[in-house]
């Protein structure tokens, strides 16, 4: 209890997302240490101002006593870098946060793949639809979804996950006994009765103000191994939280909007600066494959989706099949290319029931058609199949995920 003590002086002290508790921990040690020095002790290390040092010696430890008795009136979790439910990504970010005020269930967050969504208040219904199905995808996967807690893209995101019964954990720019935001009682709640966590940085009665969610971003970010950008204009607190991200070595996706639309355009500038673009949900998943193989099975993930959505995509049945003219030197090498693509196939290929069996989609079973041990590409299969360029990448990459096709060189792809 002594230690949990002086921690919590520390942020105190320092404040909520300062640079100098790196700086105190590795110099200095701990806490104690730094409660214990002198004002020359603490001007001979150097790391602290005049100004800072003066705040130092006239913060007690009387705060911190408040702090505890509040936890337990209201029934939160005090958890420092000694704990052992401390979240580990946290450990390798600047600004490592002295104290987390916890309320729900840390165990077992350290071995999870989290993934963070965010995106902006001002959301439209493209922007909550696609919060809302990305966390459902990511949660009935098995991912633990992360999000801010605010209004639009966030409240989206933490809904979707909850839709499927997933775990999903809310890191909140003030103190847990704020109401923020306003009527998110019943979000909260059924964020815990679902096994997820609220976690802030902030003491009992420190309200959301506006420089607190920066220094809320970086944990966003810090939590997870990486960071969707659902919806954001150029101007945007999603944009901070990505930026944390790239600094923290996470990774940054982006989801794609039209043009015009100034709401998307911050997304889509990340997008050109080089964040992956999410075509759907396996766009992220298929980044995390090699590094969480207990976690994401690739011969199962699909049917867990699909199982989870209860949504069965037909084959499409009687629509135009555009042709395309394949270059040869006469008609007869042209059937004779044709045939040995069509003895391959029937020699590699699945039948339309072991793909289902698979959990194959629609989609992917009707790229599937189309595909052989000669290597094809994007144009070919989108102009045979009548799908669109969108819905043909996401069939593939269906298809990569249950290890039934082969990536080549030059986007061209062929059955394993």
């Amino acid at each position: 209890m002594a230690d949990i003590i002086y921690w919590i002086w520390m942020q105190h002290a320092l404040g909520a997302g300062s640079i100098k508790t790196d700086k105190v921990l590795r110099q200095i040690g701990s806490p104690e240490s730094l409660y214990r020095m002198t004002r020359e002790q603490l001007a001979q290390s150097g790391i602290f101002a005049p100004g800072e040092i003066e705040k130092i010696k006239s913060v007690s430890l009387d705060g911190a006593k408040e702090s505890l008795r509040l936890a337990k009136k209201y029934a939160c979790a005090i958890v420092t870098p000694e704990d052992s439910n401390y979240p580990s990504g946290f450990r390798n970010i600047e600004c490592m946060p002295c104290v987390l005020y916890v309320k729900g269930d840390l165990t077992g967050l350290n071995e999870e793949l989290l993934l963070t969504l965010v995106g902006t208040r001002e959301s439209t219904g493209y922007g909550e639809n696609t919060a809302r199905r990305l966390a459902f995808d990511l949660a009935a996967a098995g991912c633990v979804v992360v999000s801010g807690l605010a209004a639009g893209i966030d409240y989206a995101c933490h809904e979707g996950a909850l839709a499927v019964h997933g775990r999903t954990v809310g890191l909140l720019a003030c103190g847990l006994d704020i109401d923020y935001p306003a009527a998110s009682h019943d979000l909260k709640r059924r964020i815990l009765d679902s096994g997820g966590a609220l976690i802030s940085e902030f003491a009992f009665g420190e309200r959301a103000v506006r420089y607190h969610f920066n220094i809320r971003n970086r944990l966003l970010s810090g939590i997870s191994s990486g960071v969707v950008v659902v919806q954001a204009p150029e101007r945007s607190g999603a944009l901070n939280t990505a930026r944390h991200a790239l600094e923290q070595n996470r990774d940054v996706f982006a989801v794609p909007g039209e043009i015009f639309d100034v709401s998307m355009a911050g997304c889509n500038r990340l997008i050109r600066d080089g964040g992956k673009i999410v075509m759907n949900v396996y766009s992220i998943l298929e980044e995390y494959i090699n590094r969480f193989p207990d976690k994401m099975d690739p011969k199962t993930i699909v049917a867990k989706i699909r199982g989870a959505s209860g949504i069965k995509i037909v084959s499409p049945a009687n629509i135009p099949r555009k042709i395309k003219h394949v270059s040869c030197h006469s008609e007869s090498r042209k059937l004779s290319m044709l045939a040995q693509e069509s003895e391959s196939a029937a020699a590699e290929k699945l039948s339309e029931q072991e793909l289902q069996s698979r959990g194959v989609s629609g989609w992917a079973a009707a790229v599937y058609e189309y595909l052989s041990t000669e290597p094809v590409d994007c144009d070919y299969l989108f102009a045979q199949t009548g799908l669109t360029a969108m819905e043909t990448m996401a069939a593939l990459t269906e298809l990569e995920l249950l290890e039934l096709v082969n990536s080549l060189p030059g986007k061209r792809y062929t059955i394993r």
